[in-house]
């Protein structure tokens, strides 16, 4: 049986992205907090597109640690910004319905998605060696899971590892990624995929 069929269409528990601090209810209150800011600094801003979010640690968390386990997963329709890439077919997304959406990206991560091949049960959030500080972003390494993303962009997580531009896996080398956070097999599987067809 593949992945896919274990993936719901939809969540088991409907979730909505929150856009503004008054209307966030947090999905894991003992583990993560949403904080948002809007352009003026306040959340007052007249539309979706003012504001920014992260996701916050509400607690410490050692290095190398499951963090907590994916849940209310669904299926993804298309990939898009939104979604995670979970295997080697390009419809292979799923959506995280849950405050982990807020997780932003950084070259130097925090955390990371840990999604065994096959094994949706054991898939988790996990610390990377730095561990985690109560109140500091968690955040994860965009291409550890994308391949080839829907929304590229340029970098600005300050982090002297800072590859600048981000569009996925596709575009980095192996030894780039996995310099800066442990990097899934369906990525691994892809990127082997690229090197033979360039020796070709």
């Amino acid at each position: 049986m593949t992945t896919s069929a274990f993936l719901p269409s939809q969540p088991s528990q409907p979730y909505t992205k929150p856009t503004k601090a008054k209307h966030y209810k947090p999905t894991h209150p003992d583990l993560f907090k949403v904080e948002f800011s809007s352009a003026n600094g306040t959340d007052q801003g007249p539309d979706e597109e003012t504001y920014s979010s992260r996701l916050v640690a509400v607690r410490e968390f050692p290095p190398n640690t499951v963090i907590a386990p994916l849940v209310n997963l669904s299926l993804a329709e298309e990939k898009a910004y939104s979604s995670v890439q979970y295997g080697v077919g390009s419809r292979d997304h799923f959506e995280l319905n849950s405050d982990l959406l807020f997780m932003n990206h950084s070259c130097s991560p925090s955390v990371y998605l840990d999604l065994p091949l096959d094994q949706p049960h054991q898939w988790c959030i996990r610390t990377t060696s730095s561990g985690i500080q109560a109140g500091q972003p968690v955040t994860f390494f965009y291409p550890s899971t994308e391949w080839d993303m829907a929304q590229g962009f340029d970098c600005a997580c300050g982090s002297k590892e800072c590859l600048g531009q981000i569009r996925g896996a596709k575009y980095i080398s192996l030894e780039d990624l996995e310099k800066r956070a442990p990097v899934n097999q369906h990525i691994k599987l892809l990127k082997a995929q690229q090197q033979e067809q360039e020796q070709q």
